[in-house]
């Protein structure tokens, strides 16, 4: 698995697609991605998130949605959706940015930011692909940033906190970071007996320097 969170499991085999590099090239980056911090530049100072979204995206662009955030970055445009090829970017300057395949797959990375009560920020990243609501592989990493130092350091206490409460359900998960407000929302996606899928909402809540765990009711 990559997680990550459940269910980095068969679309490798499955898909006849150029997700199949990506999948192995998100599957090297969260093997390896603890063992390094990454400096942040303050280029975009109206913005952070797009300084924290450089400076990971930039360090693993062999991820095709991480390339195209960097292309996005250098040259954004205003604060909207804008087309890259057939790559389409949501960067909303409170603290949330996307770059998103669209159509038949969800292929994207989402990265946002909280502010921490000891004056650092947790930055999250999050690498998924998915088909059509049914599946989706995730990679879900943690950053502490210090504005002293402008370093992102991997925050494992987080990730393995985080690991814990959605690798407790059994499934595959769509998780979705904050475009507003401060909890991350995800899904996990069952396959029934009566051959359909069984959908169950859950809600990690933020606590000011990490997340709890609470379900929540589907309409």
């Amino acid at each position: 698995m990559l997680m990550l969170l459940p269910a980095l499991s068969t679309m490798a085999q499955e898909e006849d697609w150029e997700s199949v590099d990506d999948f192995n090239n998100v599957k090297d980056i969260v093997e390896r991605w603890t063992e390094k911090s990454l400096l942040v530049e303050n280029t975009f100072k109206q913005a952070p998130v797009r300084n924290f979204a450089m400076a990971f995206c930039k360090h693993y662009q062999q991820y095709a949605p991480n390339k195209a955030m960097v292309d996005y970055l250098k040259k954004p445009g205003n604060y909207t959706w804008e087309e890259k090829g057939y790559y389409s970017v949501e960067d909303i300057r409170n603290g949330y940015v996307k770059c998103d395949m669209g159509g038949q797959f969800d292929h994207m990375t989402e990265i946002c930011y909280w502010k921490r009560k000891n004056g650092h920020a947790l930055v999250g990243i999050l690498m998924q692909m998915g088909r059509e609501g049914e599946r989706a592989d995730n990679a879900l990493l943690f950053y502490d940033y210090d504005p002293k130092t402008r370093m992102l350091k991997p925050d494992v206490k987080v990730w393995n906190t985080v690991c814990q409460y959605i690798g407790s359900h059994e499934g595959s998960c769509f998780a979705y970071l904050p475009k507003e407000g401060k909890n991350i929302d995800f899904t996990m996606v069952t396959w029934t007996m009566e051959n359909d899928f069984e959908y169950d909402d859950y809600t990690l809540k933020w606590t000011g320097d990490s997340f709890i765990e609470e379900k929540t009711k589907r309409d």
